[in-house]
């Protein structure tokens, strides 16, 4: 792709707004209506996509376009409290520092609480970045848990198990929801896949090392039996969407990068990619296998261009562990899937939504979204979590299934008035 060519791409994406009009397919249903929705309290729960996370970071910008943020103001819900987190957020927020070529520089990351730290009772958004489903029902102390696991999120989004509850579904309980979203387990197999199979969430009790592959099937399966069984019990009225799990390798963190690259001296024959394996061999990156966009740095140095300087087994999701991340994939969504009707809640299938968004890409209002990397408009920084506008989509998927199972009339997010990826020095701190 020629820099003109790309340079028009991407000023598509980032001033989507300011050429786009409404229509109907945008805007698909007439007179609001919730059907049979009480929106009166609003909870969601879930992993780093629930909590808004962006550009490899948690951050107040972003988190105004958190995919629940969005849904609660469709549905009109008269409060949802998001946890704050004030610039540059907890991580390291990516940002496009050239266009030509595309590059992308990282802040350094903050510590610093939510800026509305003292509300008064749980946030009505309780997505925590990394969360597992066994957190779901954890009831360990979050500075515990935040320590061994190194995650600092349970305690800036948890806070006061004495007074808001002891897990994450007792806080959300605490709030007496009347509607919810529960979008959790994708990191049960997306922290293996991401780190090239290096590590993972497992506990060891199938006997494999702890801390290496993907949750354990049947801790998972307990997990979401326990989870949706307490929720129907303390909650019995109240009308719940569970999402399923996409398949991580169709993330552009995974397809960014080709498995050959370039030959400046025949160009009718690539060069191969070398990585060494687990079992410590030297091979090329077969057809199969998937190179990590963390690689890139790594080749412009030269690293795995040729078998004598191999890229390290962590910058390649090698054939078998494409096999593991997909095998915990579809067992885990079989579980989300017969639990989740056993209780009767609705079904979001976001599964198959992420493959046609790769697949075919989503056009809406003369506009197109895809899961390419910057140009496609869906995905932010990191390669992983969704851009404002990729939350859009995926509000808009949710507000879908609610209005079906439902019978509402819910209009979907307009996702011209959201913003795309600044560009180069147009990024606004609060």
């Amino acid at each position: 792709m020629n820099t003109t060519h790309y340079f028009r791409i991407l000023c598509c994406v980032l001033f989507l707004g300011a050429i786009a009009s409404c229509s109907e397919e945008e805007n698909p249903v007439k007179d609001f209506s919730l059907g049979s929705i009480d929106a009166s309290v609003y909870v969601a729960v879930g992993d780093s996509y629930t909590a808004g996370m962006q550009s490899a970071s948690l951050f107040e910008q972003g988190q105004m376009y958190s995919y629940p943020n969005l849904i609660a103001a469709q549905i009109k819900t008269p409060a949802f409290v998001q946890p704050l987190m004030p610039y540059p957020g907890t991580g390291e927020l990516r940002l496009l520092s050239s266009m030509s070529p595309p590059s992308i520089v990282a802040k350094n990351p903050s510590l610093n609480p939510p800026t509305n730290v003292a509300h008064g009772t749980a946030y009505h958004n309780l997505g925590i970045p990394f969360a597992i489903m066994y957190d779901a029902l954890d009831t360990s102390p979050i500075a515990e848990r935040g320590t061994t696991r190194g995650n600092p999120f349970y305690q800036m989004i948890m806070r006061n198990q004495t007074a808001f509850g002891v897990s994450l579904v007792d806080q959300a309980i605490s709030l007496n929801p009347t509607f919810m979203t529960f979008w959790l387990g994708y990191s049960d197999v997306l922290e293996y896949a991401r780190s090239g199979g290096t590590r993972g969430t497992n506990s060891g009790l199938d006997g494999n090392p702890p801390g290496k592959f993907p949750t354990e099937i049947a801790v998972f399966q307990q997990s979401v039996q326990a989870a949706f069984a307490k929720i129907k019990a303390m909650l019995p009225n109240t009308k719940v969407l569970v999402a399923n799990i996409p398949n991580p390798t169709k993330l552009p963190y995974f397809t960014t990068v080709p498995r050959k690259v370039a030959n400046p001296t025949n160009p009718e024959q690539p060069l191969s990619i070398y990585y060494r394996n687990n079992d410590n061999n030297v091979i090329s990156v077969g057809p199969n296998e998937f190179v990590l966009l963390t690689a890139q740095d790594q080749l412009k140095q030269m690293i795995g261009l040729s078998p004598s300087n191999p890229l390290p087994s962590a910058f390649v999701l090698d054939d078998a562990e494409v096999s593991t991340v997909i095998n915990a994939v579809t067992a885990y969504n079989t579980i989300i899937y017969t639990e989740a009707l056993r209780q009767g809640f609705t079904l979001v299938d976001m599964h198959a939504y992420f493959d046609k968004l790769v697949s075919d890409g989503v056009h809406i209002a003369g506009e197109s979204y895809s899961g390419a990397f910057i140009t496609g408009g869906v995905f932010s920084l990191d390669g992983i979590h969704l851009s404002a506008r990729g939350n859009g989509l995926v509000a808009n998927h949710f507000i879908a299934a609610m209005n079906q199972a439902y019978g509402a009339s819910i209009h979907n997010v307009q996702m011209h008035t959201l913003p795309g990826i600044p560009a180069p020095g147009t990024f606004s701190k609060r």
